[in-house]
């Protein structure tokens, strides 16, 4: 609980440092498009429900037969809960709430590990393309960690290869189980990379700056990285100051990054707001 607490004071102190050191930012925001925000949320709430019917195809598939409302339902609570925890890890909330409605959770956390593998291999791919388009060759090295644990854990999850820790078998067994499913799991991965790259790029006309789709697309993954920074709530302060530099790569002013990445995490937190209602029907 303190080291929660340490972690949300200290993103709020780095947002705040980085808002204060480019307040102008806040004068793109106010004069920002408020059509092309929808649209960006529009494009986020596409996203969940890509997501969700993720989800809902795995767990079918398992034969675990539930509503697809119900696990869009518990997809909008994780979402909502990942956008205020360190490493977005709120997302796996999902499992212990699915177990209240009497969904195994071993095969949810099967589902999720297999596919958030997978998505971690697809950002990075998106990454290194945004860091050839962007930056220097040397800045892969970054990459290179992160590409490496991702592929393990991905062996990991889709082999009986040891270590065997028994705590885990259940959830490599049922992990196992989505393997020959990886086509359609890398097509729901590579379909919410578009619609997030939507997201971006009406965020990028609100603020009337003049990025092209292509650059939103490639530019999305990269930064979006951030916000697993396990140091702070959802990257709070490293995704807008990272990002921030990132667009400045493009359009030169680093306000109008602060600006964009404010708005892209407001416009996420909106549309994931219906998972409040998950948590408020606990109570």
């Amino acid at each position: 609980m303190l080291m929660s607490a340490v972690r949300a004071i200290a993103g709020i102190v780095i947002l705040a440092l980085v808002i204060f050191a480019f307040r102008d930012s806040l004068t793109h925001i106010l004069s920002a498009n408020p059509e092309m925000f929808l649209l960006a949320v529009l494009s986020y709430t596409i996203l969940n429900i890509l997501l969700a019917y993720r989800i809902h195809y795995l767990l079918r598939k398992q034969g675990i037969d539930v509503r697809f409302f119900r696990i869009l339902r518990l997809h909008y609570a994780g979402m909502i809960a990942s956008d205020f925890t360190p490493g977005r890890a709120g997302y796996f909330a999902i499992p212990a709430l699915a177990r209240g409605y009497g969904i195994d959770g071993s095969a949810v956390l099967g589902v999720i590990l297999s596919f958030q593998a997978v998505e971690m291999v697809v950002k990075i791919l998106g990454a290194s393309l945004a860091v050839f388009y962007l930056l220097t060759p040397s800045s892969y090295l970054g990459l290179v960690v992160p590409a490496i644990l991702t592929l393990i854990a991905i062996a990991y999850l889709w082999s009986d290869i040891p270590p065997r820790i028994e705590r885990l078998e259940e959830v490599r067994r049922r992990a196992r189980m989505t393997k020959e499913h990886a086509p359609f799991i890398f097509s729901i991965s590579l379909a919410g990379w578009v619609v997030v790259g939507f997201q971006w790029y009406f965020l990028f006309r609100a603020l009337n700056m003049n990025v092209s789709f292509l650059q939103a697309f490639l530019l999305q993954p990269l930064a979006t990285l951030l916000m697993f920074a396990p140091l702070t709530p959802a990257g709070m302060g490293i995704f807008e100051s990272g990002s921030a530099f990132l667009i400045s790569l493009l359009t030169g002013s680093v306000s109008q990054g602060v600006a964009l990445s404010l708005l892209v995490r407001s416009s996420t937190i909106l549309a994931d707001l219906p998972g409040i209602l998950e948590f408020l029907s606990k109570r």
